[in-house]
């Protein structure tokens, strides 16, 4: 089987094995590792008692800093008596399980039976699936790297800066308990950013299982969507296309590059979204004006965001009068909800302000004692009345205005469906048809419009709908 394996992965192009290696056959002691998203060398070698040296000389790795995911990797395996070990793959959006059979060589009853797979035609994105050479396996198989139970679906879980075990408990509705018994946790104190954390338990929807023929690829980051977050969806297609499509009610747009055969959609999930699996509804158009409907699954999670209550002087109280944000919401709704094909961000966003955060996105909110009723939709940063306001990426000034809610405000459209704005300022340095840059300075901090003091409301919208623009601080959306 292994000889099989390294037969199919070089006519791929996939493995970068030595010289020697390919001249003579592989030893029987020789087992297959696929490199799973958020390993390095170092955590592989560990795995299996190996050195970084030894495993990159092994594999004619150069540079062991970078491996990439799915890269195939020949891990020698002294002393185990012939054995092949089981590994595990990742299912992606679009990959069955024919296909997932075909790469590893294997028969799809192999993998049914290797996983205990009750419907065969319903894998999801996420899943984790062992690989195994043999359809059985003994007793004395040396330990795996933790998995949950073949009978258990399981989602993999990159951990982010400020999680905690408990966290991502609450976030997936189990257990502390549950987690470090699926992962081998020796420390439940002890996670790092990074870290992969498998969720066993986890009803995560089918995604499609046969692609259209006019798609070659598609990636869905991350595997699940949050509440009041962005998502990305990555097509590739074997023609030109344009795309359109609906989510939750909110019209999306692709930006296509590549004579129009890669294209990126931005998706955000809207605030008060039930936890819940909802399709993204795509329609694909080739140059011929023949459409292509297409569905991709995804799972919201909730985003636990809580709530807060304010309390406004009583000469800002008729500013709650829905007859004055009903219009001026008006406004930010057909300013910050247009799309602009060409993209003017590189990379994460920057920070709109040197200052701290004192009301993060999301809150549910009650004015002057009553219901919650509104959400947050923004972050708010503390701020001495002149604090210097900074574009958080470039882009052009959309809206520079005075509104009666958000006071001085200025919208920076980004292109791709992405805006931001900043709220309360006490002056504006730029106006409409500017284009700024990262870190230019626009305005200043202030107490203008609806505030109980000087600070700065930051907000961002992404294809129509407001998201928080913390996650933009991290993720590389580009």
């Amino acid at each position: 089987m292994i000889s099989r394996l390294i037969r199919l992965m070089l006519m791929a192009g996939m493995l970068v094995m030595p010289a020697s290696l390919i001249a003579q056959d592989v030893p029987n002691n020789v087992t297959v590792y696929v490199v799973q998203r958020g390993e390095n060398l170092y955590r592989i070698a560990l795995k299996f008692g190996l050195t970084v040296d030894a495993l990159a000389s092994f594999n004619g790795i150069v540079d062991p800093t970078n491996i990439q995911v799915s890269q195939r990797l020949l891990i020698p395996m002294e002393g185990t008596d012939n054995r092949e070990l089981p590994y595990t793959h990742v299912v992606q959006a679009g990959e069955t399980l024919d296909s997932i059979a075909n790469l590893y060589d294997l028969t799809v009853s192999e993998l049914v039976s290797q996983n205990k797979l009750a419907n065969a035609n319903v894998i999801y994105v996420g899943q984790v699936l062992t690989i195994n050479s043999q359809t059985t396996q003994t007793p004395t198989d040396p330990p795996q790297e933790p998995t949950a139970p073949a009978t258990v679906p399981s989602l993999v879980y990159t951990v982010q800066p400020g999680d905690t075990l408990f966290k991502i408990a609450v976030r997936f509705n189990t257990t502390v308990n549950v987690l470090v018994s699926a992962n081998n946790i020796t420390d439940p104190t002890l996670i790092y950013s990074g870290q992969q954390i498998l969720v066993p338990g986890l009803e995560v929807p089918a995604t499609a299982l046969d692609l259209p023929l006019i798609v070659s690829a598609i990636d869905v980051t991350p595997l699940l969507f949050v509440e009041g977050e962005t998502g990305r969806i990555h097509l590739l297609t074997n023609s030109a296309v344009s795309i359109s499509g609906n989510f939750l009610g909110h019209e999306i747009h692709a930006a296509s590059e590549q004579d129009n055969q890669e294209h990126t959609i931005l998706v955000g999930v809207p605030v008060l979204t039930e936890a819940g699996i909802y399709p993204v509804d795509l329609t694909l158009t080739d140059n011929a004006g023949g459409k292509v409907p297409f569905e991709v699954n995804v799972r919201v999670l909730p985003g636990q965001y809580g709530q807060e209550s304010i309390t406004l002087g009583p000469n800002l109280s008729d500013l709650l009068d829905p007859n004055v944000e009903g219009p001026e919401q008006a406004i930010l709704q057909r300013v910050m909800g247009g799309f602009t094909a060409t993209r003017y961000f590189e990379g994460v966003m920057s920070l709109p302000a040197a200052a701290s955060v004192i009301s993060p996105f999301g809150r549910i909110r009650s004015y002057n004692g009553g219901p919650f009723d509104r959400f947050h939709a923004g972050t708010d940063f503390a701020g001495a009345p002149g604090t210097s306001v900074l574009a958080s990426a470039s882009g052009y000034v959309v809206l520079a205005d005075n509104l009666h809610v958000r006071g001085l405000a200025t919208i920076i459209d980004h292109g791709w469906g992405v805006y931001t704005g900043y709220w309360h300022q006490s002056q504006q340095f730029v106006k409409v048809g500017d284009f700024v840059v990262a870190g230019q300075v626009i305005g200043t901090i202030g107490s203008t419009g609806r505030v109980t003091g000087p600070h700065l409301h930051w907000e961002m919208w992404v294809n129509g709908v407001p998201v928080n623009p913390m996650q933009w601080l991290q993720v590389n959306f580009s």
